[in-house]
């Protein structure tokens, strides 16, 4: 008899979650008590599922509770999914559809899939990036090749418009070119380091600075390194910093020599921004760091399938909280 493929077993468990609350409830628990079940606001593990007593079947709201610090709680306590009202299903189809998409899946697909409004679905959005955004510090740093580079995100900035008299056809309207606005571009930098074949850290810069450039490679690669860049001479100093350091002149048209490339980096921006242009069409300055956790972690799992995938970014909720109230530029 054959036996089932451990692979594909995720996907199942995923597809039966998205269509069954109960399912769906059974999968969140299964992934934060896989090693026992505890309470998560005291951590006693003397808990138990509250059922009814004729019954015997689980109660409507799923609740547990703990007798130790007598509180009740459920399987959304203590993570992202504290205090919402979805149901959880929805939560696990959002999960899969944004783990499943290359490019992301935007709020208002959400919306229609889940017959709910482009609000909540832009909120349960933005709370499954927070899920997804992974701490550096925990990880070990970046090593072996590691290719930097930098760009731009969003929009081309709009022509001002200003209208003039002109004595023989009247008013004309004047289109002023975006290199004379006032301002200058609208677009967010962007920095990105690959270390090639591996994982990837991406960060929005407020301006493209030599020192703060650096900085991300003294806190995120490991010395001794090797680190390929273009030819932006705020990357020159690293030789002196214990990196081996050699770039590309783009200027010049060379793209690469030898092992010498940033094609990955740019690989990865090229997904950015696709995503960004196709199926975003938009991002404003202060969520564009919870895009980037989004399009990194999809990275940075690549290797995996859409359930591990999906079943890795569920993981990453716990402790974590997003409010409605939280100003948009926290991270």
């Amino acid at each position: 008899m054959a036996t089932k493929n451990p692979r594909s077993q995720a996907l199942r468990k995923l597809r039966e979650a998205s269509q069954d609350e109960t399912k769906a409830v059974e999968l969140f628990e299964w992934r934060r008590f896989r090693d026992g079940a505890y309470c998560p606001r005291c951590g006693d593990t003397d808990v138990y599922q509250m059922r009814d007593r004729d019954t015997g079947e689980r109660e409507r709201n799923f609740r547990w509770r703990c007798r130790g610090c007598k509180q009740r709680f459920t399987v959304r306590t203590g993570t992202i999914l504290e205090e919402t009202r979805l149901p959880l299903r929805i939560w696990v189809h959002a999960y899969w559809k944004a783990c499943a998409s290359k490019k992301g899946v935007s709020a208002l697909q959400i919306s229609r899939e889940c017959e709910i409004s482009y609000k909540t679905a832009l909120y349960l959005m933005h709370r499954i990036r927070l899920s997804m955004l992974e701490d550096p510090s925990g990880e070990p740093k970046l090593s072996g090749v590691v290719e930097v580079d930098e760009t731009f995100v969003g929009g081309k900035p709009r022509h001002s418009v200003r209208t003039v008299k002109n004595p023989k056809t009247g008013r004309v309207t004047q289109y002023l070119p975006a290199a004379a606005m006032k301002g200058g571009t609208e677009k967010i930098p962007v920095q990105a380091l690959v270390e090639r074949g591996g994982r990837v850290r991406a960060r929005q810069l407020e301006r493209l600075d030599a020192t703060k450039l650096r900085g991300a490679v003294h806190e995120l690669v490991e010395r001794g390194s090797r680190v390929h860049t273009d030819e932006n001479p705020s990357y020159k100093a690293l030789g002196r910093t214990g990196y081996k350091h050699d770039w590309v002149t783009h200027s010049k048209k060379e793209y690469a020599r030898g092992d010498v490339t940033t094609n990955t980096v740019e690989g990865f921006f090229a997904l950015l921004k696709r995503g960004v242009f196709g199926t975003f069409h938009s991002v404003s300055k202060q969520h564009l760091h919870r895009y980037l956790a989004e399009f990194e972690f999809r990275y940075n799992h690549r290797k995996v399938n859409d359930g591990e995938r999906t079943l890795a970014a569920i993981d990453g909720g716990e402790g974590k909280r997003l409010l409605y109230a939280r100003p948009a530029t926290t991270q």
